[in-house]
């Protein structure tokens, strides 16, 4: 079994709090790599969980392990960034008029050791996992969760896939 990486599309929620932007304007870097390319800023959330959403359709040779990998930069010295996934699962010809799965463990971990604009992959398991078959479309809504984020910095999202281990 290896695991692969499934690159994946987002798109901001309708809060007005999640922005598509360039991460050198976002930044304000002096000697960033970025030049123009784009990055998802989410916003510190003040009174409801912002952030992303997006689809994907789980790969034929998946056998296991989901997650719901985000990478970015948060841009002020740690404290707890709090990153929750709602997903839902749907299957040739089910109906797509479904509510997502309860919320998943949100990471809220301490950063220490990071600083200011250091690049951090947040990794978030996605459960239950039996409920990911080959073949099935999932909908899913990554987001600051307003209950447990205390980083009042933004989050820069340049980066969002599937992991998943293969049969």
């Amino acid at each position: 079994m290896a695991d692969h990486d499934l690159p994946l599309a987002v798109v901001p929620d309708d809060s007005g709090e999640v922005l598509v932007q360039q991460l050198e304007t976002a930044l304000t870097l002096g000697t960033a790599p970025f030049g123009q390319a784009l990055g998802v800023t989410i916003n510190f959330p003040t009174g409801a969980d912002i952030g992303l959403y997006g689809a994907f359709k789980v790969p034929q040779d998946y056998a296991g392990t989901p997650r719901l990998v985000l990478e970015g930069i948060l841009d002020q010295a740690a404290s707890v960034l709090g990153i929750g996934v709602q997903f839902a699962v749907v299957a040739d010809t089910e109906p797509t008029d479904i509510a997502f799965e309860t919320e998943d463990v949100a990471n809220v971990s301490t950063w220490t050791g990071y600083a200011a604009e250091d690049l951090l992959e947040i990794p978030i398991t996605m459960t239950p996992a039996s409920s990911l078959q080959p073949g099935d479309r999932v909908y899913f809504f990554a987001y600051r969760d307003d209950s447990v984020d205390t980083q009042t910095g933004d989050w820069h999202d340049v980066r969002a896939y599937f992991r998943y281990s293969d049969s």
